[in-house]
């Protein structure tokens, strides 16, 4: 790679076969990608940018480059994966509520792409605290089954793992006397308050 920098074609073609070969974590892959970039801007070597600086730990310049990819990206399935990537990556840095514009933005690029909805599932249940009440930061477990519930209408090939999921967050939700004593019961509907700021359904 570092022989032939300035070779679009052969830096296209490591790129190509370490995708492949699913070797999208290499330093040949990550390099192919930064001169390919350099010499022609592409969504794919976008891509290869964003993970590099994901790699050395700049999550800013991961999500500018993911940016720069959607933007030249003109099939709007692929956008969408790299919007959900750009999301995981702001995940993984704990900026929940943008990694959630994100996920709403693959959404909004392919409506029947699930791994977005389960990705805001899990960002809601790593911050469900937002009142002084636990039982009300336990109602954040019904926000997060229906983002779930969701994925899997939209989108049967994550089923499974919504289902596992929804199994898993079925038992943090609250118990039927604990809301009664604050005035909520079954059917009500209640705003989960913070970041999150959205409404859901007492179950």
């Amino acid at each position: 790679v570092e022989a032939n920098q300035t070779d679009l074609a052969y830096l296209k073609k490591v790129i190509d076969i370490m995708k492949m070969m699913r070797c999208t974590e290499s330093e040949a892959y990550l390099q192919a990608s930064f001169y390919a970039y350099k010499i022609e801007p592409t969504a794919e070597a976008a891509t290869g940018c964003a993970y590099q600086a994901f790699k050395k730990g700049d999550i800013d310049g991961a999500v500018k480059f993911f940016d720069e990819a959607i933007q030249l990206e003109t099939d709007n399935v692929k956008k969408a994966e790299k919007a959900y990537a750009a999301a995981a990556v702001l995940a993984s840095a704990k900026k929940l509520s943008q990694a959630r514009t994100y996920c709403q933005k693959a959404i909004g690029l392919n409506e029947n792409y699930g791994a977005p909805y389960i990705l805001i599932a899990n960002l809601y249940a790593m911050s469900p605290n937002w009142s002084d009440e636990s039982a009300l930061n336990k109602c954040t477990y019904f926000a997060v089954i229906d983002k779930l519930q969701r994925a899997k209408a939209v989108d049967p090939s994550v089923a499974e793992e919504a289902n596992k999921l929804i199994g898993t967050y079925s038992g943090h939700t609250p118990q039927a006397k604990d809301l009664f004593m604050l005035g909520y019961k079954q059917g009500d509907r209640i705003t989960i308050g913070g970041w999150i700021g959205e409404s859901t359904t007492i179950r």
